[in-house]
């Protein structure tokens, strides 16, 4: 850690180690870099963090590139969305996140995996079309993912097509969600509701405690989490020097009640902590 530092650079600092993409980790990394302290004594620090950026903008400019299929999770949480050809996974993929994948009537238009990101009230979580050939390549992303979205053209067998679905994937044990297109319209509001229900996690916001508001960007933890799972992940080290928190929400009986690293955490607390 840099001696003199401004309060800027380890403001920077935080949010590098929350950051959950790519872009948000250089993003930091160059915030970082514009903050730290120029003096001789921060030489070292500021080539590692030329090094680490110059590593992060290498992968970003390979993956832009690259041929591959391999599909590194980004954001909270990876989706997978699977169905037969011409069942409506791209304009589903296409009303929930950032994507642009071609939709046409020709069958398997879809020819290599489409990704895109879903905000989720701050939560970004990442939904993977496959093609509907079902290549072992295409299977492996299915199987990495955190949950499945079936789709199912309504207007064909659908019990045939959940059946054939779940043969080809095997029992992968996962969260999966099952949408049936083209029979009524998709309630895309409530679908994205749906998805982070089914996805079994918690937000989190923190709040320091000189501040009125929380941060935008919550920590987004598996069900059931405790205030050590939100404190290790806003940084390690700050569990040595964790003396209390402070939790404003609905696992607490008053707003602010003071607890423990044993707190068990709800959706949408907000936590401030003290070292």
């Amino acid at each position: 850690m840099p001696i003199n530092a401004r309060p800027e650079f380890f403001k920077a600092q935080a949010k590098f180690l929350a950051a959950k993409t790519r872009e948000e980790k250089i993003a930091a990394l160059e915030e970082m870099l514009a903050t730290a302290p120029n003096h001789k004594g921060a030489e070292t620090l500021r080539a590692q963090l030329r090094a680490k950026l110059a590593k992060l903008k290498q992968e970003q400019e390979k993956k832009s590139t690259s041929k591959s299929f391999s599909i590194p999770k980004e954001g909270d949480a990876q989706i997978c969305l699977i169905g037969i050809t011409q069942s409506g996974k791209s304009t589903i993929l296409t009303n929930l996140t950032n994507a642009k994948p071609k939709i046409s009537n020709v069958e398997y238009t879809t020819q290599i995996p489409e990704v895109g990101c879903m905000d989720y009230d701050g939560v970004k979580i990442q939904i993977i079309e496959i093609p509907s050939t079902f290549k072992k390549i295409w299977l492996s992303i299915a199987k990495n993912a955190d949950a499945i979205i079936f789709v199912l053209d309504g207007t064909k067998d659908t019990a045939k097509q959940k059946f054939e679905l779940e043969n080809i994937l095997g029992n992968l044990n996962k969260p999966s969600l099952t949408i049936i297109t083209k029979i009524k319209n998709i309630d895309y509001l409530e679908l994205k509701r749906k998805i982070w229900e089914m996805l079994n996690l918690i937000r989190v916001y923190t709040k320091e405690p000189t501040s009125q508001k929380p941060e935008e960007r919550p920590l987004v933890l598996k069900s059931n989490s405790t205030v050590r799972d939100a404190v290790l992940r806003v940084h390690k080290d700050l569990v040595k020097f964790f003396k209390f928190a402070r939790i404003w929400g609905s696992s607490v009986k008053y707003p602010g009640e003071r607890v423990g690293l044993d707190h068990v955490l709800k959706d949408k607390d907000i936590l401030e902590i003290h070292t």
